[in-house]
């Protein structure tokens, strides 16, 4: 400060004058602040404060202050927001500051945008696929994702992507079908949609070994383990041979066709009047002794059935084609 006393004290009358208003001009303006703002600016949160479109220059406190004074709400992705002039000048009086304490220098329009990114298409199809692949707990059971339908050019907005599927409320998993999809960023939710997706589902279920017709009583060698694309719950497909034991057909079944529930019915193994072996056991014990059915019966049905040696009556449960079990 004294070399600058000096120098403008050894200048003219006039310079010297000259020299003083400009540094007072020079202070006043550092002193008053000054912003400028963008005529066009990209920003990446949800809200607008003033420091993200414009420069300031000022003292730290004014700085700060200005800085974080809002201009309201981001625009959505591919969208576009335009302030006024006058719009940010009532922001900025309205946050204390007189017009004499700042300089404004903006276009009289300011277009705001937000920026974005697009998700990549196989984030999405990775995460559907999880879902569907997550509906066979069943380790004998394949799946061939066939088709997902994704669309194209999704933004959001910058940030770690989190994407999620989940099958709800879907009817048949055996025929396209669409699937929920919840896009999160910064663990926000972002958007919603639905995908189409197509899957094939592969298991070994019983067969029908050669054309049967509908009565036909079934025997292990009328069907055989194959696999097979499903074309419902895999619960309507049998995969058990002991299950067919006593059954007979409801319907006829063409050969390599997948029997089902619907497709057999329990048959009468046991006739009145037939002769059966009559079984009684007790811990290690076992006693066998000839019978005679006095009712029809399927297996697991309880009929009564007498003593061919005592005529004695008894109650038996039907276990197989001439074989009962003692009831106690």
């Amino acid at each position: 400060m004294k070399n600058m006393r000096m120098t403008i004290t050894s200048l003219g009358p006039a310079a010297a004058f000259v020299l003083s208003l400009l540094l007072c001009f020079n202070a006043h303006a550092q002193a008053k602040g000054k912003i400028s703002v963008a005529g066009e600016t990209v920003v990446n949160t949800d809200h607008i404060d003033l420091g993200m479109i414009s420069s300031i220059t000022a003292d730290k406190d004014r700085t700060g202050r200005l800085s974080s004074i809002s201009l309201g709400y981001s625009p959505g992705i591919g969208n576009t927001r335009e302030l006024l002039r006058s719009q940010i000048l009532l922001a900025i009086k309205a946050a204390g500051f007189a017009e004499g304490d700042f300089s404004l220098e903006t276009p009289t329009k300011v277009v705001i945008r937000r920026a974005s990114q697009t998700i990549p298409t196989q984030l999405i199809r990775d995460a559907v696929e999880k879902a569907v692949r997550g509906q066979f707990s069943d380790p004998k059971v394949s799946v061939d994702i066939l088709g997902i339908d994704v669309p194209a050019d999704i933004a959001v907005p910058l940030g770690a992507i989190d994407i999620k599927a989940a099958i709800k409320g879907v009817r048949s998993l055996y025929e396209k079908f669409p699937v929920p999809v919840e896009v999160r960023v910064d663990g926000k939710l972002i958007r919603t949609f639905a995908v189409s997706a197509e899957a094939a589902v592969y298991c070994e279920v019983l067969v029908a070994a050669a054309d049967l017709a509908a009565n036909k009583k079934l025997t292990p060698a009328d069907v055989r383990m194959e696999k097979v694309r499903l074309e419902k719950p895999l619960t309507s497909y049998l995969r058990d041979p002991a299950v067919l034991r006593g059954v007979q057909m409801t319907r006829p079944l063409e050969s390599g066709k997948p029997l089902s529930a619907d497709s057999y019915t329990a048959a009468v193994v046991i006739k009145l009047g037939d002769p059966v072996r009559v079984e009684a056991q007790s811990g290690r014990m076992k006693i066998i002794v000839s019978g005679e059915a006095c009712a029809n019966g399927r297996i697991g049905d309880r009929i009564s059935v007498k003593n061919k040696q005592t005529n004695y009556m008894m109650q038996a449960i039907v276990v197989d084609e001439g074989h009962v079990k003692l009831l106690f």
